[in-house]
């Protein structure tokens, strides 16, 4: 394959993201849309990248909802997701590998070298040469919302010597450490300088070295394996007991009684890429040995797991669409560097196998790759003129069409909205979707729930998506109607000192238990009780500290049944009905009306009488309204926006290989 041989320059200074940032900005349009050309979303998404999303280099795809123009800090204090920052980044720097081949921006490349700088320290700050952390945040102590009640604790370590003020998480797995090395391949062939190609050097070989050191496994600070640490099977005869072992059940469910030990060479997809990238930028030969060993001891093997046949309802609701997207990553740099025929056959076997389960689904990313991988690997003419046409593939010009409309209708907000697609009654549903409501038919992404992280992973069947837990219990406090309490279905418990303008969680005075129900005294205005799966608690200073109570001095909490009428005032009643409707009656309940306008999901689950007015909640929200007819939101729970790093790859891939027009 060819490869864009970069310029050197010179390395970083102190402020380049926000000189880069600040070039971005000036050259967006003064207003950008969901329907404005791909670049000028490109510009608008790259912004807000740099302003909330960016750590020195590192991409934090989750963080708190801030206004455009916001610079978050990523502290202990207010992190964002950095557990998984490192997977993103990777993938984030083959972007801005294809932005800089098309456009040879050096401002480009030196945001690039930030890149390359944070996934250095997502190495060093372990203190174990060749492990990478999962993400950092800087700061000492407990990481704020993201320690998930204690649960995720033991994974964060404070960083020592030059990064004593880091703190990072471990467990680092197979998906964070494969993104990263496909990140460094595109960057290092499209992009790097020649100071920035020693720095990948050295990191890709110390990250390999420790991975083959250690059999092909990821060892964390603990000496023992990462949870999903295996990144491929060991062709050492002798580690064979450890594997039949580690994936006996998964060998029983594929393979008739008494047959042998024989994994298939597609059990190591994870792996054979890694090696030849190290091999392609470290030169070295013994990586491109080991890869040969895995290929003769594996490649002939059956591979009873490839599922292959006609596309039905039934095969598709069992896809697993991030583990797709890991598989498309590994083929697209294994083909690239490959140039044996027999591999490559073998190799495109697997990626048309994908492709007959996803040419439909729009996914800009896999259609790219598809076009470039199959029937063989062809780079663009040069920067944005294509080598190939769509028709040379199956499904291709739909394919394409399919993959511009959903740039196209890539949301700008951002967002982790609720969505509740499957009460629609236009989206035909998949009958053999078990575990959650999935359609017949690819979603447009405008109307689908945000993947969590990285769209080109979620599932575009999935109808529903960050639904709201239900308010089941909600308190004024006895001489003063601005002071409010709630619990809900999660056993959460939060506090409003202003009338619901502002929330605040006040569940870690509980020590982790759950509430079920709280009850208020009618004479003093921060005494409370709580009924919770631990037995009774009291407060006395409005929910910041608790004790024990003995069960003789609990005060009655009753239980609510929101579908009986509660009176709002006279000759107004309200209920939520059978149907999952909020309903008032001005005729004793002869007669009923929703009362939903301005609901962002037209269901509710509880509705609570108080003294200035309806709170009612359901699985978009909670709200609150005078009279029943206008409704404000009440932003009880803390929300969250994801960045857009998947939107830029796939724009200035599709760019670079002219699959994307520039104006368009």
């Amino acid at each position: 394959m060819t490869s864009i041989r970069s310029r050197s320059f010179n390395s970083l200074g102190k402020f380049a993201a926000l000189a880069f940032a600040t070039s971005v900005v000036s050259a967006a349009p003064t207003t950008v849309s969901d329907t404005s050309l791909l670049q000028d979303k490109a510009v608008h998404l790259q912004r807000d990248l740099l302003e909330k999303h960016w750590l020195d280099g590192l991409y934090v795809s989750i963080v708190p909802v801030a206004p455009p123009g916001t610079r978050l800090p990523h502290t202990v204090n207010q992190p964002g997701n950095v557990i998984h920052a490192g997977v993103w980044t990777g993938r984030y720097l083959a972007g801005v590998g294809y932005q800089y081949a098309v456009t040879r921006d050096p401002a480009v490349r030196r945001q690039g070298g930030q890149i390359l700088q944070a996934l250095h320290v997502l190495q060093e700050a372990t203190g174990k040469p060749g492990l990478l952390a999962r993400g950092y945040v800087k700061g000492h102590g407990p990481v704020e919302g993201w320690e998930r009640n204690g649960q995720d604790s033991p994974k964060w370590h404070q960083g020592q010597g030059k990064y004593a003020d880091y703190r990072w998480h471990g467990d680092v797995s197979v998906d964070n450490f494969n993104a990263v090395l496909y990140g460094y391949a595109i960057y290092y062939d499209l992009a790097a300088s020649a100071a920035q190609r020693r720095m990948i050097h050295a990191d890709v070989d110390r990250l390999m070295t420790h991975l083959l050191d250690n059999h092909c496994r990821i060892i964390d600070v603990d000496g023992a394996v990462t949870l999903w640490g295996h990144v491929g099977i060991d062709p050492d005869p002798a580690r064979d007991d450890y594997y039949r072992e580690l994936y006996a059940r998964r060998f029983r469910q594929v393979t008739a009684t008494n047959e042998p030990w024989q994994p298939p060479l597609r059990a190591s997809l994870m792996l054979l890429p890694d090696l030849l990238i190290a091999h392609h930028i470290t030169g070295e030969d013994r990586y491109a040995e080991f890869y040969d060993r895995v290929v003769a001891r594996f490649k002939d093997n059956p591979d009873h797991r490839l599922e292959t046949g006609p596309l039905t309802l039934e095969r598709l609701a069992r896809i697993n669409h991030s583990s797709e997207g890991q598989a498309y990553e590994a083929l697209f740099n294994l083909i690239r560097y490959e140039t044996r025929p027999d591999l490559l056959s073998l190799y495109r076997t697997w990626v048309e196998n994908l492709w007959d389960v996803n040419w439909m689904e729009g996914n800009p990313l896999f259609t790219w790759m598809t076009l470039a991988l199959v029937p063989e690997y062809r780079d663009p003419l040069r920067p944005g003129v294509a080598a190939t046409t769509a028709g040379r593939i199956a499904h291709g010009d739909e394919a394409v069409r399919l993959a511009l409309e959903t740039l196209r209708g890539y949301p700008l907000d951002r967002v982790l909205r609720p969505v509740m697609n499957s009460l629609r009654v236009d989206l035909e549903r998949n009958p053999y979707a078990r575990r959650e409501a999935l359609s017949a038919h690819p979603i447009p992404i405008g109307q689908r729930p945000l993947d969590n992280e990285y769209a080109w992973k979620g599932n575009p069947y999935q109808m529903d998506g960050w639904l709201k837990a239900t308010i089941t219990g909600f308190l004024t406090a006895c001489d003063d109607p601005l002071v409010n309490w709630c619990t809900d279905s999660a056993g959460g418990f939060y506090r409003t000192l202003d009338g619901g303008v502002t929330w605040e969680e006040l569940s870690e005075g509980l020590r982790g238990v759950r509430v079920q129900r709280i009850a208020a005294s009618t004479r003093r205005t921060f005494v409370l009780q709580a009924q919770t799966d631990q037995g009774t608690f009291v407060t006395r200073d409005g929910g910041l500290s608790w004790r024990p109570l003995g069960t003789a001095d609990a005060m009655a909490f009753p239980v609510a049944d929101f579908h009986r009428w509660q009176a709002v005032s006279p000759g107004l009643n309200c209920r939520v009905n059978e149907h999952g409707q909020l309903v008032l009656s001005h005729d004793s309940g002869k007669t009923e009306q929703s009362a939903m306008n301005g609901w962002r999901i037209p269901r509710a689950s509880s509705v609570f009488v108080t003294a200035r007015g309806l709170v009612a909640s359901g699985p978009g929200g909670c709200y609150q309204s005078r009279d029943g007819a206008t409704w404000t939101e009440l932003r009880i729970w803390p929300e969250y926006e994801t960045g857009a790093a998947d939107f830029l790859h796939a724009y200035w891939m599709g760019r670079y290989y002219g699959f994307v027009p520039k104006r368009r």
